[in-house]
């Protein structure tokens, strides 16, 4: 495991006791993406506001990892309205945008959108702004370190125990989709969410069963060459819901278990986001493990966790 792991995971438990706060790199009405290194809109990707008198909270919802830590849409304050389902409530009535509190420059916040140079120069930034006493760090971190011990140990026995017992479990697909023949690989799956199913649309989404079809044999390495497949799959993959999301997909960690990793690799894989994709780490580690691992297989998994999203951006490939 080694001493450079457990300083990460110590880190990674640090980040989790300081409360977020609103993205450092974008404005009011659009979210950072870690990966593409890029404010987007959060319009774009969750359309109006799905009600009456509801508007987009800062950042709908997201932090600057890629994590969904509310609804992204919440009730207008007392006196405000939205009946044109527009991004931001009004006063009710109908004058303009109420004006922001004193001490601020306007009510749509104007970040910095460069990228940050590193996580340690970020943090100490945020500390100082802050004002938290060194206290604040040092007890959180005499609590946890009891903790990380425990999990690296449980990590060590779980991969101790895979390699002496190894077995994979193949959860049973809907009635007719079964992608093991290549000249029936004809895929219809029933979604709750993902992509454009975010805004809460559900229904019957056809695949393009002979482009995955051509996958069948290929080699899962094929993906770590394929960088512009490779990162939207990690877009969709790797991003976990928070409290307030409600979403059916599977995500990296899901597939992980798929392919038999132990919930502690999965763990200590997503604590070096984000400057490493578990994505990423999980495909190199199958392969690595698996050198006949297959786009085939890959997508097997996709199909069993509902991820028609991830199937198309696969089928680019074939």
């Amino acid at each position: 495991m080694g001493l450079r792991h457990l300083l990460q995971t110590s880190v990674l438990f640090l980040a989790l006791a300081v409360p977020s706060e609103a993205s450092q790199y974008c404005g009011r009405l659009e979210y950072w993406n870690p990966y593409n290194k890029r404010c987007s809109s959060c319009q774009q990707r969750f359309g109006s506001p799905p009600y009456p008198d509801y508007e987009f909270v800062e950042n709908c919802g997201h932090n600057d990892f890629g994590d969904v830590l509310k609804n992204p849409f919440k009730k207008c304050s007392p006196g405000q309205c939205n009946r044109d389902f527009a991004e931001l409530c009004t006063p009710c009535n109908g004058g303009a945008l109420a004006t922001a509190p004193t001490g601020s420059h306007g009510g749509t916040r104007h970040r910095n959108r460069e990228e940050p140079t590193s996580p340690g120069s970020s943090s100490v930034s945020w500390t100082t702004q802050s004002n938290v006493s060194p206290l604040h760090f040092v007890l959180p971190l005499v609590l946890v370190l009891p903790l990380v011990l425990v999990l690296l140990l449980i990590c060590f026995l779980l991969l101790q125990r895979h390699h002496q017992h190894k077995e994979k479990v193949l959860s049973p697909l809907c009635p007719g989709v079964f992608p093991r023949d290549p000249s029936n690989y004809t895929l219809c799956l029933h979604l709750a969410s993902s992509g454009s199913l975010e805004a809460g649309h559900t229904g019957k989404i056809p695949l393009p069963s002979k482009e995955l079809a051509g996958l069948a044999t290929q080699p899962l390495s094929r993906l770590l060459d394929e960088l512009e497949v490779l990162e939207e799959l990690i877009v969709l993959l790797d991003p976990e819901p928070g409290p307030g999301g409600s979403t059916a997909c599977g995500t990296t960690r899901h597939l992980a278990a798929r392919y038999g990793l132990p919930a502690a690799w999965s763990t200590f894989a997503y604590s070096l986001r984000p400057s490493r994709s578990p994505l990423w780490a999980l495909i190199e580690m199958v392969v690595a493990r698996e050198p006949s691992a297959t786009l085939g297989q890959f997508s097997e998994h996709l199909v069993q966790l509902g991820r028609a999203d991830a199937l198309l951006v696969l089928s680019r490939l074939g």
